[in-house]
């Protein structure tokens, strides 16, 4: 049985995530309430749950949304008499409601589900306290269908206090609402009807909201009212200790119940719920370990390219280390050399030649700092002209002397005098 009912809720899983993408897709809220009221009616219950649970944990789905998935699932576990869960999903349904921006409208409808909640456990006092708050605010935010719960159950309460008459005329402004909001859920006001011609002795009148009940139970095909008419059939032959008639409910309300099967429906949900939270579990655990992977693999590639980065700028600091002790040493050597030809060139008088005859007056004094060893800044400074001047002189006097450059006027300097 264990393995048949997890491969019916792998099923129910997959129906649920198409249900969801169509869901998404249309934005119908309307469409998926009525498949779950249908699939509630042919007692379906784990294909509601597998529709609605989803809903409410997807992130992508508005509070509103998964406040109307709560509220349809509470009524799921109502359907099978589980009101714990019942009241657990209304309590789910509550901190959406507080999210969205009809706060009020939708806490008022739950508080009026908590009362038919507590009016079906015969909290008697708890429910009355809720429905006065309501009605104490003119059924505000209420719709007729709730509405003429409501007033029902006021009724009910006239009963319990033997004010049939009042109990009665209540009753019947119950009926007129429901029948025009909700009349498959008129069952469960013409059953609370049978109970009071009952304690009235009018069997007549018992008989025929009997006739009514099973009508509406049968015509919307709704087995759990026909469970409840019977169920309520049977306490009042139990009342008159009618034996016959008491073996006769009891064959019917088997069969119904047979067909119901009530506490393997609840069974069922409880186990397929706890099947869509693990799976759903499951799948976070998975995106969380992807998550880490990939920032994993990303941390790995920063410290590779850190690493890679600091190896770059340590080949740079030493080639620079290098060009820096390469740029001091022939600054030295340059320097020395200078210094070397600057005492030669003292010593002599540049050029001694007919080629000095060539040279301009201008000309001559570049070349006799040039042969001191200044550099062409120097030798515009010293003769109050510019580097570009300095330079032109310099071309001309290679040109001159039949010099290629500074290296060799230079070499030509050191050269003894014959």
């Amino acid at each position: 049985m264990t393995t048949l009912y997890t491969v019916r809720f792998r099923l129910f899983f997959v129906l649920s995530l198409f249900t969801t993408y169509l869901y998404g897709q249309t934005g119908s809220f309307q469409q998926l309430e009525t498949k779950v009221y249908k699939l509630n009616n042919e007692l379906k219950f784990n294909e509601s749950q597998a529709l609605l649970l989803p809903v409410i944990q997807d992130d992508a789905v508005s509070n509103e949304d998964k406040y109307q998935a709560a509220t349809l699932l509470s009524y799921t576990y109502k359907r099978v008499f589980d009101y714990k869960s019942a009241l657990k999903f209304l309590d789910i349904a509550r901190t959406f409601a507080s999210e969205t921006p009809k706060k009020e409208q939708y806490l008022t409808a739950i508080q009026s589900e908590k009362a038919f909640i507590l009016f079906d456990t015969h909290e008697y006092k708890k429910a009355d306290r809720l429905m006065s708050q309501l009605a104490k605010n003119g059924f505000a935010y209420i719709n007729q269908e709730n509405k003429s719960k409501l007033i029902m159950q006021q009724g009910y309460l006239l009963f319990l206090s033997k004010q049939y008459e009042k109990a009665e005329s209540t009753y019947d402004l119950a009926v007129s609402l429901m029948r025009t909001s909700s009349p498959c859920d008129l069952p469960m006001i013409f059953v609370k009807k049978m109970q009071l011609y009952n304690a009235m002795n009018r069997s007549d009148l018992m008989t025929e909201a009997l006739r009514k009940s099973s009508f509406y139970a049968d015509s919307c095909k709704i087995i759990k009212y026909d469970i409840y008419t019977y169920d309520e059939l049977l306490h009042i032959y139990e009342g008159r200790n009618d034996l016959a008639a008491i073996l006769q409910t009891k064959k019917k309300l088997d069969s119904l119940n047979l067909v119901y099967a009530s506490n393997e429906q609840i069974a069922s949900l409880h186990d397929q719920k706890e099947t869509i939270l693990l799976k759903n579990k499951d799948q976070q655990l998975s995106q969380k370990t992807s998550m880490e992977k990939y920032l994993t693999i990303i941390l790995i590639g920063v410290v590779v390219l850190a690493m890679a980065l600091l190896g770059w700028l340590l080949r740079y600091r030493r080639g620079q280390r290098q060009l820096e002790a390469d740029f001091i040493r022939m600054k030295s050597e340059l320097e020395t050399y200078i210094q070397m030809n600057k005492s030669v060139a003292l010593s002599k008088e540049v050029p001694e030649s007919g080629q000095s005859a060539k040279l301009s007056e201008r000309q001559q004094d570049v070349l006799k700092c040039m042969a001191t060893g200044m550099s062409n800044k120097q030798i515009a400074d010293k003769l109050f002209i510019s580097e570009n001047t300095v330079k032109y002189h310099i071309k001309n006097i290679y040109l001159l002397l039949e010099i290629k450059d500074r290296k060799e006027f230079l070499v030509n300097v050191k050269k003894p005098t014959v």
